[in-house]
């Protein structure tokens, strides 16, 4: 964990703190070694909007220890299971000698050749990183494009660091946002690194 620093969303209001539990961590990605949890990378994915909705559902903790007379139950606090979002993407806004602004075309150029459309946007940039962090899934490939050793992502965001991989991921276009898509996503907890200090005991659905 010393390769990265975990960045903050800026606050010009506040100077002082480095992090403040009202504007929150983004959501941040990372892909880590097979077998360990050194982060592959010197940056972190980080989502272009923030989420409209988040969704931990939680484990109950228990272990059961047989006895000779018996069985021993220890019970322990609820752990994450899963975690989920709903969001959308940043608006697909051009920036071309020909004016710009938000566009939802397909392949267009301008007088100098350069991308006009939505594949040209720094938006659609982000959602592609995303996509592609869903597709490998922190997999290592062989010189034949099979999975050879499964990896682990990495996830940071307001309630700790997490290693896992994502279960589902699912884009939707629509008429209602011409200029951006609606992402959703679940994210398996495999393992807690560690759980941020919070204000509050509510995790969500149970």
């Amino acid at each position: 964990m010393s390769l990265i620093q975990i960045p903050h969303t800026e606050n010009p209001r506040n100077d002082e703190e480095a992090y403040s539990f009202r504007r929150g961590r983004p959501f941040l990605f990372q892909v880590v070694m097979p077998g360990t949890n050194v982060p592959l990378y010197s940056h972190l994915l980080a989502l272009h909007t923030n989420p409209r909705s988040v969704d931990e559902k939680m484990t109950k903790g228990k272990t059961v220890v047989p006895t000779y007379g018996g069985f021993v139950e220890f019970v322990w606090p609820d752990d994450f299971d899963s975690i989920s979002c709903s969001h959308s993407t940043g608006a697909f806004i051009s920036a071309n000698s020909n004016g710009g602004g938000l566009t939802s075309g397909g392949d267009i150029r301008d007088d100098n050749g350069l991308s006009s459309d939505r594949k040209g946007t720094i938006a659609w940039e982000r959602q592609e990183d995303l996509l592609e962090l869903f597709h490998n899934n922190g997999m290592v490939y062989d010189s034949h494009g099979i999975p050879a050793i499964r990896g682990r992502i990495m996830m940071i965001y307001d309630r700790g660091i997490f290693i896992g991989y994502f279960t589902t991921f699912q884009v939707t276009e629509d008429d209602s946002h011409a200029f951006s898509f609606e992402l959703s996503w679940e994210f398996k907890v495999e393992q807690v690194l560690y759980r941020f200090p919070t204000h509050s005991d509510n995790t969500g659905s149970q």
